[in-house]
């Protein structure tokens, strides 16, 4: 791994975190100077590493995924015929549904069961919006990741790390075409 392909950002947080979100590794430190990054990324290399393949990987693989056009109003009615569909299946549905731009996730689930939707969710293909559809209303019986949660996500979508690759690889397609900002 070269470090000079590494950015470097100093926040004010207590622990560094290595973040690739975008594509392009960031290091971020806390402002105080108590940690030293080139002794944090040698430490972590090999894992880095991994990242990064993966990450060129997938841009590769899903480089050329055709892009969905549909508007805002079009995909509310989408999720929102999919959130009752799935109320029914788990038997809970939220409390509140939003939609809004957001520049890290497709959608998130809060502790009060609100689930928030990313309006880029317009330009991906049905079945991966009903997928993330799911997977935020899985949340609201299992806040985190754990073995049920995926096993509940499994007897629903069989192959789901094709899910998950497939949202990563859009994800990456969508900032390539200048459509989610940085």
């Amino acid at each position: 791994m070269q470090r000079d392909k590494v950015l470097t950002i100093k926040r004010k947080i207590k622990y560094p975190r290595i973040e690739l979100k975008t594509g392009t590794p960031v290091l971020i430190l806390p402002q105080d100077d108590s940690f030293d990054a080139v002794e944090i990324l040698d430490k972590h290399r090999k894992w880095f590493q991994q990242k990064l393949e993966f990450t060129e990987k997938i841009k590769k693989k899903y480089k050329n995924q055709k892009i969905y056009e549909r508007s805002e109003s079009d995909l509310i009615k989408l999720i929102t015929n999919f959130v009752s569909e799935y109320a029914d299946v788990l038997g809970k549905k939220p409390d509140k549904i939003s939609f809004r731009y957001m520049k890290t996730k497709w959608a998130s689930c809060s502790r009060k069961n609100k689930i928030t939707f990313n309006f880029m969710l317009k330009y991906l293909p049905p079945r991966l919006i009903r997928y993330t559809t799911f997977h935020e209303m899985a949340h609201l019986l299992i806040p985190n990741h754990n073995k049920n949660f995926w096993f509940l996500i499994k007897r629903e979508f069989k192959n789901y790390p094709h899910f998950e690759e497939e949202l990563f690889g859009y994800w990456f397609l969508l900032q390539n075409k200048k459509l989610i900002k940085e």
